[in-house]
This record gives structure tokens, C-alpha cells and sequence, in this order.
């Protein structure tokens, strides 16, 4: 009882603070906007005045004398409503240059610049806004940026028109208009990051859904996709990309957020396994938020978007607070899926909460209203796929174990006692094979992937470093990109070597230009190659041979001096092709000789370097795959280390 009472108590404290949306302040008028060169960017915050026109009929010139101004406190953030609200900014030119205004919210509908002429009367600067085509847009934004030409300095006024079916929210920035490309291309590489991290993630759970046809896994598929594409939606960046009209746009956003709600209650019912503890109460709730959802999606469909949408994300309070109240109730009762349910959706919940009052006028809008919710869904969505994957892990392995029992039992009436420890014994080298392919693989992707991250935070903080800084972070998010696809194509040639019946595509390969392309890959001068005559064409698979040469190569590199280049040798002899690479490293032991090409073994030299114990391993399978053999030719020492590749021609 004093869990639901603390967390009524929260809500009642939540609706209180913010009973009513966010106004202005009638008081004296706000100081000019001091614009100088050494700041790149300037927020309007504190600097606005508002004046609401319910019919949308005023002009500018009717604005301007309108005596009804009345000074921001903040951001704009006014709700759902059909008025037209004007801004009046004064900005105060210290030197004349070129700057550029940001409005914060892709999805209005109307925006109308105007500024004051020294004659009197106002010019109309630039008309954007969801209702003028992308295409038309004189800055391609995904939110409206109009140009302001200062051409002399000093003081100046801006009239800003909004008008929007959605929510009234937006920020205002003044940029330089060097800093804006600048705060461009970095967004462009933030979002491209942030979505490239949840393709892959739809990506990772289409295949997962594909191959189990499991129906949670299916549903959260629904969830995740829904979600992203919302996002991308509310952020412009899809209206950016395909120029999809404001009468679309509106829709298919209303109508995803209409059924991002049952989606959503539906994932946290499965999660909570509400209908296994609570069997009539989920099915008419179930029934309940579909009926709100789909009954939401008509009047969004007939262009009312605030009548759809404002009631679902009103619903969606209550709909969180009985859930977590559902949760606390199955955690008392000692349900262990609730314990997970309070951390996985808890902090999304509150995100979204917080989100939508921001977007119903009753949270201010700044840095934290803003991106709160992504940062939620994102922490929320990674905690659901870690649960998902986890939960049918556990399933497989139950599963397994149960066969390998049955197997065990079958064996032992089938089966002497020297067979059933044979058999037992390969199972054993099977499960620890892969179990140290998964240490592996878990070793190798967690360090390129600690630098992406480490290296997209810093760009993200840092959105103002000096450019050397910034392209040595793309380059070590780069060069670890390029070590997960090298491993990644071990992985994938070692999965294909495990094939009993694949047979090599054999086409014609111009070997010179193939070495030519994979040295391209090392530093100027490290691979020096000797050709000799009748070298260059030979038929082979040409997708394994780059393989097991980059693999050749990058081993020699790998325990090269980095002042030495490493050597290639191309011979012909007779009807077959043979491959030296050589380079000056220490002796090999002859205890790892004997060990050099089998899978995941790394000598001690080699475990201070990246690698998988894969490359050597796989260039034995693809020699052997191709007709050919490979061979330690030197050991190291008073000579190179040599590796001998031989292949037919």
C-alpha cells in the first residue's frame, strides 16, 4: 500500500507542477540580442517577445503595433493550439556579416521571417515551414534556417510567423554562417550515428525474428521500428529525405504515435507476463488501448492531428502509472519478470513523460526536455534486446540440454562404454570451441567498439573542437570500423570453409593488381613486391585468395619492426604459382612450429597484438580449398620468418 501511495503522490506532485502550460510574462520589454563575431552561435532565450493571434489574420504590420507583446521567459512551448503565435526578437549587430536563424521544430507548419525596413514597414525575409515544398527551401535543413544578411551594423527587429497542426514548441538560435555548416555536417555524422545504431539493431532482431519466428520477438521487431521511425519523423530528417508533403507527414507520424501506445503496452504486457498473473485484467487492457489507439488514428487521418494525438499522449500518463503500479504489486507477490520491468521501463517511462509535457505546454522546453526521451528510449531499447536475446538463450540452452540428455541416454543403450566416451569427449571439444570463439569474438568487437563510442561521446561533447581534433576522432572511429570488418570477414571465410560441399568459384585473377589493391590497406613502402615472369594471371577464387593474402600480409606487418618492409616473392614453377612473404622478426619457437596454423592458437608474440587466431588458420583451409598448400619456409632468426603459399595455376 505505500508503494501506490508514493507513486499517486508522485503523479499528483508531476500534474501540479505543471497544471498549466508555460506562459510569458507581461513585463518590459526584453534587451537586444548582442550579435559579435567571437560567438559563433547565440540562443534567443530571454531576448522574445510573444503575441498570440487566435484567428491568424494579423500581418506584420498589424503585429508590430499590436499592443499586445508580452516578454518570453524562455523557449516557446505553447501546446497543441490553432493560433498563429508571433516572436519579436531585436538583435544588436556589433559588424556586419552573415548570419543564420534556426527554429528548433521541423514540424511547423508556417514560418514567415520579416524584418524592419529603415523607411518603415516590413520585408518579408523568407516563407519555410512544412507547407512550402522541401524543395523550396532556401537552406536544406531538416528544420526551417533562414539567412539573415546584416549588411550594416547596429540594431535591427525580426517578426517571426509560426503557425502548426502539432505541438507549439521551438527553439530560436542565431548561428554564423560558417558555424552553421559546421553544426550541420556534425549533426548530420550525430544522426547518422544514433540511427545507424538502431538500424542495426532492427536489423539484428529481423534476423533473430526470421530465424525463430518467436511472436515476442516479432512484436518488439513492431515496437522498435515504430519508435525509430517516429523519431525520425518528429525530427524531419524522413520529410528531409523524400520531401514528403506536410499532409503526409502529419498523418503517418499522428497515426504512429496513435499506435505506438497499444505497441508499446502490448511489449510491456508480454515482458511483465501480465496475462499469465492476470489474465482478465490484460485482456481488457489490451482491448482498451487498441480501441483509444485505432480510434485516434481516424481523426488524424481527416487532418486533425492535435484531436488524435494530444489525447494519446494524455492517455499514456495514466497507462504508465498503472503498469509501474501493476509492476510493484507482481514484485511484492515475489514476480521476478517485474524486477526487470521496473528497470527497463521506469526511466523510459519517466522520458516519455516528461517529453510529453513538454509537447502539451507544461514542462518549458531547454536541453533537457528536448533530449531526454531519446536518451531514454535508447537506454530503454538496448535493456529489451539484451532481455529478448538473453530470454531465448535460455530457452535454447533448456532446450539443448534437455536434447543432449535424451542423446545421452540413447547412447548408452546403443552404445559400448568406449563410444559413449568418444562421443562425449567430441562434445566437450565442440562446447569448448565455442566457447572460446565467443570469448573471442566478445574480446575483439568490445575494443573497436569502446573507441567508436568513446570517440562519437567526444564528437557529441565537442561539437566545437578544432577540426585536427575531430578528424583524429573520425579516423579512430574509422580505423575501428575497418578492424570489426576484418574480423568479420575471418569470421565469415571460416564459415564458409566449414561447409562440407561448397566448392571454390573459380575465375580468372590478375594477381599483380590484387597485391597492388591490398597493399593499399598498409603504410607507403611497407610491402615491397618482386614479380617474377608468368605471375600475373591464374585462375582461382579470387574472394578466398584476398582473403588468405590480407591475412599473410597482415601477419608479417602484425610482427614486422616498423622501420623493415616486409617482402613478397611471386615465382613461377612449372604449372604452379608459389607466394614468399617474408619479414624480419624473432625466431619462432619450434614448440608453437607445429601449432602456427591451427584455429584460435596465438603464439606469444602474438597475443600483445589484435587478432582472433583465425588468419593463419583460415589460409591453410583456403589453400587447401584451392589445390594448393601453405608452409612455414623459416623460422626467424639469422633469417626472415617465411611463409610459403603454393597454388595452381
Amino acid at each position: 500500500m505505500r508503494n501506490y501511495r508514493a507513486l499517486f503522490l508522485l503523479l499528483a506532485l508531476l500534474l501540479a507542477a505543471g497544471a498549466r502550460p508555460v506562459h510569458s510574462q507581461a513585463v518590459a520589454p526584453p534587451p537586444a540580442l548582442r550579435l559579435e563575431p567571437t560567438a559563433p552561435m547565440r540562443d534567443t532565450a530571454g531576448h522574445l517577445q510573444r503575441l498570440d493571434d487566435p484567428g491568424g489574420t494579423l500581418d506584420a504590420a498589424q503585429a508590430g503595433q499590436s499592443p499586445g507583446w508580452t516578454s518570453l521567459p524562455g523557449n516557446l512551448s505553447a501546446g497543441f493550439t490553432s493560433a498563429a503565435i508571433w516572436l519579436r526578437l531585436r538583435i544588436d549587430a556589433s559588424r556586419p556579416g552573415q548570419w543564420m536563424l534556426l527554429l528548433g521544430n521541423p514540424l511547423l507548419d508556417d514560418v514567415r521571417v520579416y524584418t524592419e525596413q529603415p523607411s518603415g514597414g516590413w520585408r518579408l525575409l523568407d516563407h519555410s515551414g512544412e507547407d512550402v515544398p522541401r524543395h523550396q527551401w532556401p537552406t536544406d535543413f531538416r528544420s526551417p534556417a533562414v539567412q539573415l544578411g546584416l549588411l550594416q551594423a547596429g540594431e535591427q527587429t525580426l517578426l517571426v510567423r509560426l503557425a502548426t497542426r502539432n505541438a507549439f514548441k521551438t527553439k530560436l538560435e542565431l548561428w554564423q554562417r560558417l558555424a552553421f555548416d559546421n553544426h550541420t555536417r556534425r549533426e548530420g555524422l550525430f544522426f547518422g550515428l544514433y540511427f545507424g545504431f538502431y538500424l542495426l539493431l532492427i536489423c539484428l532482431h529481423a534476423f533473430f525474428w526470421s530465424a525463430t519466428r518467436a511472436p515476442m520477438s516479432g512484436l518488439f521487431l513492431a515496437y522498435l521500428g515504430t519508435t525509430v521511425f517516429n523519431e525520425a519523423l518528429s525530427l524531419g530528417l524522413v520529410q528531409q529525405i523524400t520531401d514528403l508533403p506536410a499532409a503526409w507527414s502529419d498523418r503517418v507520424l499522428g497515426i504512429g504515435v496513435a499506435l505506438s501506445l497499444p505497441i508499446a503496452v502490448q511489449v510491456a504486457a508480454r515482458q511483465l507476463e501480465l496475462a499469465r498473473m492476470l489474465p482478465r485484467t490484460t485482456k481488457a487492457l489490451l482491448r482498451l488501448v487498441w480501441g483509444l489507439g485505432l480510434a485516434a488514428c481516424l481523426p488524424v487521418a481527416a487532418g486533425r492531428y492535435a484531436w488524435g494525438v494530444a489525447p494519446v499522449q494524455l492517455l499514456s500518463i495514466p497507462m504508465a502509472v498503472l503498469l509501474i503500479a501493476l509492476a510493484l504489486r507482481l514484485l511484492r507477490r515475489g514476480h521476478r519478470p517485474a524486477r526487470f520491468f521496473l528497470a527497463a521501463f521506469g526511466a523510459f517511462y519517466a522520458s516519455v513523460l516528461v517529453a510529453y509535457a513538454r509537447n502539451l505546454g507544461y514542462l518549458p522546453l531547454n536541453d533537457f526536455t528536448e533530449h531526454i526521451s531519446a536518451l531514454g528510449t535508447m537506454l530503454h531499447m538496448v535493456l529489451l534486446s539484451l532481455w529478448l536475446l538473453g530470454q531465448h538463450e535460455r530457452r535454447r540452452r533448456a532446450h539443448e540440454r534437455q536434447q543432449v540428455y535424451l542423446q545421452a541416454e540413447l547412447a548408452q543403450r546403443e552404445q559400448s562404454e568406449s563410444e559413449l566416451r568418444a562421443a562425449l569427449e567430441l562434445e566437450r571439444r565442440v562446447r569448448q570451441e565455442q566457447r572460446d570463439f565467443v570469448a573471442m569474438v566478445s574480446h575483439e568487437l568490445r575494443t573497436p567498439l569502446a573507441i567508436i563510442t568513446t570517440s562519437a561521446q567526444q564528437l557529441a561533447r565537442n561539437l566545437g573542437a578544432p577540426p585536427n581534433k575531430t578528424l583524429a576522432r573520425s579516423r579512430n572511429i574509422r580505423e575501428a570500423a575497418q578492424r570489426l570488418l576484418a574480423l568479420m570477414d575471418d569470421c565469415l571465410a571460416e564459415d564458409r570453409m566449414a561447409e562440407p560441399h561448397a566448392e571454390p568459384r573459380l575465375t580468372p585473377c590478375d594477381l599483380h593488381a590484387l597485391i597492388e589493391e591490398l597493399c593499399q590497406d598498409f603504410a607507403p613502402g611497407r610491402i615491397v613486391c618482386a614479380r617474377g615472369e608468368g605471375t600475373r594471371h591464374l585462375t582461382t577464387d579470387l574472394a578466398l585468395l584476398r582473403i588468405a593474402l590480407r591475412n599473410l600480409l597482415a601477419n608479417a606487418d602484425r610482427h614486422a619492426p616498423g622501420h623493415q618492409a616486409v617482402q613478397i616473392d611471386l615465382q613461377r614453377d612449372g604449372e604452379r604459382l608459389r607466394i614468399d612473404i617474408a619479414n624480419t622478426s624473432g625466431p619462432i619457437p619450434p614448440e608453437e612450429q607445429a601449432l602456427l596454423f591451427e584455429r584460435y592458437y596465438r603464439g606469444r608474440s602474438a597475443r600483445a597484438h589484435p587478432g582472433a587466431g583465425l588468419g593463419l588458420y583460415l589460409v591453410r583451409r583456403i589453400a587447401c580449398k584451392l589445390g594448393g598448400s601453405v608452409a612455414l619456409v623459416t623460422a626467424g632468426g639469422d633469417q626472415p620468418v617465411c611463409l610459403r603459399l603454393e597454388l595452381p595455376l
